[in-house]
């Protein structure tokens, strides 16, 4: 349904330097709508190998023509804007679906909310539509009030929501929108890069683009702090959606064919990346999945066992339990102490790698995180660090264990189905 085949091998242009070169191979892999992306970039006589899978939906005229737009939801099946009044929910890797409508509005964007149990639609540009997850269920149609009602994207970040409103070729307004209220305030006017846009997991910012450009802006500061012109490729580049590995990489798919890759792991500014290229990969070339934060695609959750034993994967260097901070040493320290009728301490053995597993993006993470949420209050009923010596048997006791029972049934997979 989504399968591309073919291979495109190609030379690097515009920013390089001297005897660098750029080897791109595009080829279809199993499973649906997955390409896997290889490239070998020389610089200073240090070999780069990177080795990536992209989903991206590729359309023929023997294929369905009525999908844009996609994401993994937390489950790990995909969710597909229908274009009209739908959206796809595809049981990842079958080409099994169930659909459901959004509200009377049209679905060409889709982003995952921050809760991860709804996803939020739009037009290209149009309506914004919100449609539930747990289940899959018809959506809401969302009226908007303030300088813009009527939408394209919208990116969520630590420091508030975002949102592009232009039509596909660009040229339209970027600002803040009140996910509570619907109001949004437009920060800037008919610019050439506003369509769509990605929040980047490497630097923190929100790249934004369209047409022959990509705009990197700071959601902190709300200003742009750099912007690229794609047009020294040489080629017709029309840029649709794309996303960050979080490793440095942006990926962003043009409606011309090709995919633009821009890696910024050294500079970190998107004006003046370490390389960019734009492999052709096919006439159809739509939209790409978010490959990191919300969106991407699911991991499997872990034991604290593992965690406890593999320190080197952990995902963040600290975690915040109840209302008290612990650096990695002193969560590994207690994960490695002994509970001895402790309550507070089963529980956080389950906490830290529940914590772990939220952070690693595991599969079903909305289901665990009212779960988090609760352990999180009761460790702050109590003002010191732990051990708390809360005994099992007392009514707090009682509580935290059968808490840490909840917890340890998502970090061992039983609310995960597709894990292993």
């Amino acid at each position: 349904m989504f399968s591309f085949e073919g291979t495109s091998a190609v030379q690097a242009v515009g920013k390089r330097k001297q005897g660098d070169c750029f080897e791109g191979l595009a080829r279809g892999c199993s499973g649906l709508c997955t390409h896997e992306i290889q490239y070998l970039f020389h610089a200073l006589r240090r070999n780069h190998r990177h080795c990536h899978q992209l989903c991206i939906p590729v359309r023929s005229s023997r294929q369905r023509s009525d999908l844009l737009g996609l994401l993994f939801s937390p489950d790990g099946d995909i969710i597909i804007g229908g274009q009209g009044d739908a959206l796809y929910k595809i049981a990842y890797p079958t080409p099994a679906f169930t659909s459901a409508n959004v509200g009377g509005t049209f679905a060409y964007h889709v982003m995952l909310d921050p809760s991860g149990s709804k996803v939020w639609s739009s037009g290209n540009y149009g309506y914004l539509a919100e449609t539930p997850l747990y289940p899959f269920a018809n959506g809401t149609f969302r009226p908007l009030s303030g300088d813009d009602q009527l939408v394209t994207h919208v990116i969520f970040t630590p420091h508030g929501a975002f949102y592009t409103a232009s039509l596909p070729t660009g040229n339209g307004n970027f600002g803040r929108i009140d996910m509570n209220t619907f109001t949004t305030t437009r920060l800037f006017t008919d610019v050439r890069w506003s369509h769509g846009a990605a929040l980047d997991c490497y630097t923190g910012d929100i790249m934004v683009f369209a047409n022959d450009r990509i705009a990197q802006f700071d959601p902190v500061s709300q200003t742009v702090v750099a912007e690229l012109d794609l047009s020294a490729l040489g080629l017709l580049i029309n840029l649709d959606q794309g996303t960050s590995d979080g490793d440095g990489h942006l990926y962003v798919a043009s409606n011309t064919g090709y995919l633009v890759f821009v890696d910024l792991t050294l500079s970190r500014d998107v004006s003046n990346p370490d390389f960019v290229d734009a492999p052709f990969l096919d006439h159809f070339l739509d939209d790409i999945a978010p490959e990191c934060g919300l969106g991407a695609p699911p991991t499997c959750p872990l034991s604290q066992g593992y965690w406890k034993n593999h320190r080197a994967a952990w995902p963040v260097d600290g975690l915040t339990l109840g209302c008290r901070n612990y650096s990695k040493a002193q969560l590994l320290a207690l994960m490695n102490t002994a509970a001895r009728g402790d309550a507070s301490m089963i529980l956080a053995y389950q906490l830290i790698a529940a914590k772990l597993n939220y952070a690693n993006n595991a599969n079903n993470w909305p289901l665990a995180l009212p779960l988090i949420q609760e352990a999180d209050a009761l460790l702050c009923t109590y003002s010191r660090s732990l051990p708390l010596c809360v005994r099992s048997a007392s009514q707090m006791g009682v509580r935290m264990t059968q808490l840490a029972a909840q917890l340890e049934q998502w970090n061992v997979g039983v609310l995960s189905p597709n894990c292993n």
